[in-house]
């Protein structure tokens, strides 16, 4: 019998090997930061320890805040739940919002938003859940009887991420928060042959 692996306080699975250099903690799968540089060494880092160590080296007052899950329901009443990680990047910070994979990694829909490092979290997060809410209630593909997925109204947003099947030289698109393989979009084009389209490359923190 294999062990069980270790939960963190959300019920996520945390890396059983892994614990924060810092604080000693265990780090969720989806929360660890290998930082440090050749010169000095590399260490494993929770957000906490990562933000209050950037913090204290750039001479900046920040309080990291850990936001507790939530559940919202997309256009077909289907649920998503969301985590939440933090992270200060110099004179920035990120907000991000993503689900969770069964290995604990990020997957499906995921979401970021950037302010000045001083920005009021609580703030960001509201912007944050705004811009989730305003996609998760447009369905871009729609499941049809006779051709199966399709694309539901001349418009796709997506995010693109890598697939592990062909090496990394194909991408794999994230399409309503579901894995979408370049095969399968390729044969969902197949039905405009003859149309014109434009394709609109934008950066993850930007709303489509």
């Amino acid at each position: 019998m294999k062990p069980r692996q270790p939960r963190d306080a959300a019920g996520v699975r945390t890396s059983a090997p892994m614990r924060c250099d810092t604080c000693k903690q265990p780090i969720a799968t989806y929360d660890g930061i290998h930082y440090g540089s050749i010169e000095r060494g590399y260490r494993d880092l929770c957000s906490r320890c990562f933000n209050e160590e950037v913090a204290r080296s750039g001479g900046l007052e920040f309080r990291h805040v850990e936001f507790e899950p939530i559940e919202m329901r997309d256009a077909a009443g289907d649920p998503h739940v969301f985590y939440f990680r933090v992270h200060l990047l110099g004179d920035r910070v990120s907000l991000e919002a993503f689900e969770l994979e069964e290995d604990g990694v990020p997957g499906g829909y995921q979401f970021q938003v950037l302010g000045d490092a001083e920005a009021d979290l609580f703030g960001l997060l509201g912007q944050l859940i705004e811009r989730m809410r305003r996609t998760l209630a447009v369905r871009h593909l729609k499941e049809e009887k006779r051709f199966g997925l399709t694309i539901a109204d001349m418009l796709v947003r997506g995010r693109i991420t890598c697939g592990s099947e062909e090496d990394g030289r194909v991408p794999l698109l994230v399409i309503d928060g579901r894995a979408v393989s370049w095969e399968q979009f390729g044969r969902m084009l197949m039905s405009f042959e003859g149309w014109q389209f434009r394709l609109e490359i934008r950066d993850r923190s930007e709303e489509l």
